[in-house]
């Protein structure tokens, strides 16, 4: 089956510029994710070595145990220790066992660092003592609004795995039972951590009155203060608050499982989640949201070319499509009139209609012809004037002997119209190709001829570089540029002797010669002028 070809529309700039930035967001983004995998497997790998970083810590507190002949309360503190720390870190959750010692879990408490000095006059007798509290019924203490707005998620310099929330404190005044390793606080001042070692107090301060202290003694604080930042204070009783809410399953502790066993039997069990790691999407959150609106930026900004280029490709083929159609559709209807007339006189000489006629039956299709020849000439030398290939052969030429000689040819039109022609003959030399040069000022002279008001003048000025020929359009004139493309003719004059290729000629001619052709209108008359 014939398949018909689809007719060719004029394009729209729109649903080439959507089409591009369509094509343009596929681009930039597929070529934004393949310079972003690298970034991603780096970012897996060293989430991951972090994760074993966090579950060896867990291990080497242990290994601090293994080979010690006594475990004191303060040992089992930092076991403790190290378990909230785990969770603030990963926000996993861990249980460890100690044979003979009992279990520690990473559920929330206050762990506090006691630093004191056995002499005060030798800073080489310092002591750091863990204490961890007594009760956590002591928590609730540290959970009212303007406090909880200091409990923040830890940091150590890396984001790869989700942190817990801890609080940052000191102690100025607290009980404690060291041989127990734990502590009661009184007073107690909320800080917040502005770097290693230094808190800065915020203003907030708690007062804890005890129901029991029996057993433990009242402490001050030996707060050490210094120059280090501007009003931040050293505090060598600082605590912190961490750790998950609720004791600690072990049904949640589901991802690995450790078990250790010293040279002196100590046997050690870690059960805990394993890290997973903030999906890379999550922890660069902010950084890829502003590059995808770069990209589509970008693809908005970029599209604008290939979208012109396109849409410029496509209405240079509309506009071959359009203008072989016109011109097909103007060579068809000039061509039918003569090619009708000829039919008639023809038929009227075969069946011998009028034979009184002949002569002026054979002289009509004689003229018919040489119109219809004019046509063909006009469409072969507008189409050779369209070449690239013509080969321009530059002589001094004089104007005035070109334009004199092309109104001796026109001197029968011009008397049959009642026209005058209103020219000085100044010589101007001009350097030129005479074939070319005579054929578009021909073309002008006749275009001015065929369509001038009969009885008014036609004026031709050569002055320097510049041809002016004017004249009296029969006609009104409306969008005088568009009479120098091909096939374009006044409406008056549709069906006359022209081919509306004249001006075409003239323009394409002039162009090869390096001039330029500019027609307008002023009232009824029509003005060509050429630049040389």
């Amino acid at each position: 089956m014939e398949v018909r070809k689809g007719t060719i529309k004029k394009p729209k700039f729109i649903p080439s510029y959507v089409v591009s930035v369509v094509i343009m967001l596929v681009v930039l983004f597929v070529l934004a994710f393949l310079l972003l995998l690298p970034e991603v497997a780096l970012y897996s790998t060293e989430a991951q070595s972090w994760g074993s970083e966090y579950e060896n810590d867990l291990e080497n507190c242990f290994f601090d145990l293994m080979d010690k002949e006594e475990i004191t309360a303060e040992d089992l503190i930092k076991v403790k220790a190290a378990a909230i720390c785990y969770y603030t870190e990963t926000g996993s959750k861990c249980k460890i066992k100690i044979e003979g010692y009992g279990e520690f879990d990473s559920s929330k408490t206050a762990v506090l660092d006691y630093s004191y000095w056995t002499d005060n006059n030798d800073m080489n007798t310092h002591r750091t003592v863990a204490l961890m509290l007594a009760e956590n019924k002591y928590l609730e203490y540290f959970y009212t609004p303007e406090v909880m707005e200091y409990y923040v998620p830890a940091y150590n310099g890396e984001e790869y795995y989700p942190k817990g929330l801890e609080l940052q404190f000191s102690c100025t005044e607290f009980y404690a039972d060291l041989e127990k390793g734990l502590f009661i606080p009184v007073e107690v001042d909320i800080c917040k951590d502005t770097g290693y070692t230094n808190f800065l107090p915020t203003g907030i301060k708690i007062h804890i009155e005890p129901d029991n202290t029996e057993g433990y003694t009242l402490y001050h604080s030996t707060n050490h203060h210094t120059e280090f930042e501007k009003n931040t204070t050293q505090s060598v009783n600082a605590g912190s608050i961490s750790g998950c809410d609720g004791p600690v399953t072990d049904e949640e502790c589901d991802g690995f499982y450790r078990e250790l066993v010293s040279g002196k039997g100590l046997r050690y069990e870690i059960i805990g989640q394993s890290p997973v790691y903030i999906p890379f999407t999550t922890a660069y959150k902010k950084e890829l949201t502003i590059a995808a609106v770069v990209v589509i930026w970008l693809a908005f900004a970029f599209a604008f070319i290939p979208a012109t280029i396109s849409y410029n490709i496509k209405k240079r083929r509309f506009e071959i499509f359009e203008y072989r159609r016109k011109m097909i559709d103007a060579m068809a209807h000039d061509l039918k009139t003569p090619m009708a007339a000829l039919a008639a006189y023809s038929e009227n000489l075969s069946n011998n209609i009028a034979t009184d006629k002949k002569e002026y039956y054979a002289g009509k299709i004689e003229e018919k012809v040489a119109q219809m020849n004019k046509m063909v000439n006009d469409i072969l030398s507008f189409s050779k004037s369209e070449s690239s290939s013509i080969v321009i052969n530059k002589i001094e030429l004089d104007v005035a002997s070109v334009i004199s000689g092309i109104l001796a040819d026109n001197e029968h039109a011009i008397a049959e119209r009642s026209l005058t022609v209103n020219y000085d003959k100044k010589s101007v030399v001009i350097k030129t190709d005479k074939k070319l040069f005579e054929q578009a000022v021909s073309n002008l002279i006749s275009n001015a001829v065929l369509y001038s008001k009969e009885g008014t003048a036609i004026d031709i000025a050569c002055d320097g570089d510049l041809l002016t020929i004017t004249n009296v359009s029969a006609e009104k004139l409306e969008d005088v540029k568009s009479l120098k493309q091909a096939f374009a003719k006044g409406s008056l004059s549709r069906g006359s002797k022209g081919t509306g290729l004249g001006l075409a000629i003239a323009d394409n001619n002039l162009a090869m010669l390096k001039y330029k052709l500019d027609v307008r209108s002023e009232g009824d008359k029509f003005i060509a002028t050429v630049k040389m």
